[in-house]
């Protein structure tokens, strides 16, 4: 009895111990998560605001070149050329154009610069008027540097940009014909574009085998429609 009685303790024991070891086991995989998810929040927030400070440096610098230098500049080529950067850092005019129509005019403005030809194709009845400001200039910060990478490091021929529905989601896919990313990777063109897919909740993919061009695709859920037009459609 004394040795069935000293293994029954030892067993209980050897039980209480695994469910001691067990539980913090499970503790320290939740304080880990925890710390995970912090640091990405972290990370995301961090981003955010360094992309709001580029945003403002844009804009401070557009109003430095055609406050300060522009006036100073006599030689056409040269002023020109500065009123074309002022524009590309100036946020779009998001009161009067809609973004589709700000994509059609990149595609434009990229063939008339390059030669490279640009297709585009934006779905009917696609409206961006329900997102807010800042994800709209994410949006087109996204296909705007897109467009930049094709042309300082593509040599592509032919773009298209496509923007449509998918099942509940919007995708926009900007491919080209050009020699893919090759083994350079990722610069900060596409890191940059990484950062903004965070912050507005986009998954963003870059498809690329060496010599079969790049494929940017950046799929988001489309914003809810205000309340007054919820209503309204009741």
């Amino acid at each position: 009895m004394q040795e069935e009685a000293h293994l029954y303790f030892q067993l209980m024991w050897l039980y209480v111990g695994m469910i001691i070891f067990l539980m913090l086991l499970l503790c320290y995989l939740y304080f880990t998560k925890q710390r995970a998810q912090k640091n990405e929040r972290m990370t995301l927030a961090f981003s955010q605001h360094m992309i709001e400070g580029m945003e403002l440096e844009r804009h401070r610098i557009s109003r430095e070149l055609h406050d300060v230098i522009l006036p100073q500049v006599y030689e056409l080529p040269v002023s020109d050329q500065i009123r074309i950067i002022c524009k590309k850092l100036l946020p779009p005019d998001f009161d009067h154009l809609s973004l589709s129509d700000l994509f059609t005019d990149l595609c434009g403005k990229l063939s008339l610069k390059t030669g490279i030809q640009c297709n585009y194709f934006i779905e009917n009845d696609l409206f961006f008027t329900h997102m807010s400001m800042d994800n709209q200039l994410h949006l087109y910060r996204m296909v705007q540097e897109s467009f930049t990478n094709i042309d300082k490091h593509s040599k592509a021929k032919n773009v298209f940009l496509s923007i449509r529905r998918r099942d509940a989601n919007i995708l926009i896919c900007i491919s080209d014909d050009g020699i893919g990313l090759e083994n350079a990777g990722e610069g900060l063109g596409l890191m940059s574009i990484r950062q903004r897919a965070a912050i507005i909740d986009a998954k963003v993919d870059f498809i690329s085998q060496s010599g079969n061009g790049l494929m940017v695709r950046i799929e988001f859920p489309p914003p809810p429609p205000p309340p007054s037009v919820i209503q309204s459609g009741n």
